[in-house]
Formats: C-alpha cells, structure tokens, sequence
C-alpha cells in the first residue's frame, strides 16, 4: 500500500515505546478523523522514531462522561473523571465534559523488537 494511502496518526513522543512493546493498543481522540484502516503511526517531537506501519482496526464512539475503564481499554478500577482531566489538560483543553470521543484499536503490521 502507499503511503498516500495511509492516514497518520500521531502520539506524543511518551507513547512509542508502549506502542511497539504492544502495551498501548487503543487511543482516545476528541475532534480527530481517526478511521479504520491502514495508518502510519508517527511520534511528535521524538528524538531517534520513524513513522511505523499500522492499523486502525476499529474506533468506536462514546461519550467522555459516559466512558468506561473496559471501552477506554484501560485497567480495570481506572479513575475515569482523572483520566477524562487528563485528556483534557495533556491534549484537548477546550474539551467538554460530555464531548464525544473516538476510541481507536490499533494493530501494527510487522512485529517490533
């Protein structure tokens, strides 16, 4: 597939080595065109990451004041109110409580390290 055929979707640099350790396999965007199929996931700002070849598998709606540990794909018992405050202060300032938000499954396509 070529490149112009992937979207890339982005991660803050923090984030790289979860992805290709396979830990972090979702993302909750807000006000981003996240769709399935194949992506390039690129690391803003890091200092030795090249963009890797990915899937978006699924994404899934949900509103953030209704979003559950288990949709978020997070561990269970996650303070969902911390983790929405989070999303807020670290990506998406102007972010409403009740905003709906994408949920996306992310594969890669080779296996890393």
């Amino acid at each position: 597939m070529t490149d112009e055929a992937r979207h890339v979707v982005h991660f803050h640099r923090k984030h790289y080595d979860a992805i290709i350790a396979g830990r972090k396999v979702t993302t909750v965007r807000w006000g981003e065109s996240v769709r399935v199929g194949a992506a390039t996931f690129a690391f803003d700002e890091h200092p030795t990451a090249q963009p890797i070849a990915g899937q978006v598998v699924a994404v899934r709606q949900y509103r953030l004041d209704e979003l559950t540990a288990e949709q978020a794909h997070e561990p269970p018992g996650t303070d969902m109110t911390l983790f929405a405050a989070q999303l807020r202060e670290n990506y998406y300032p102007d972010m409403p409580g009740d905003a709906v938000v994408d949920v996306a499954e992310l594969s890669l396509v080779e296996p890393y390290r």
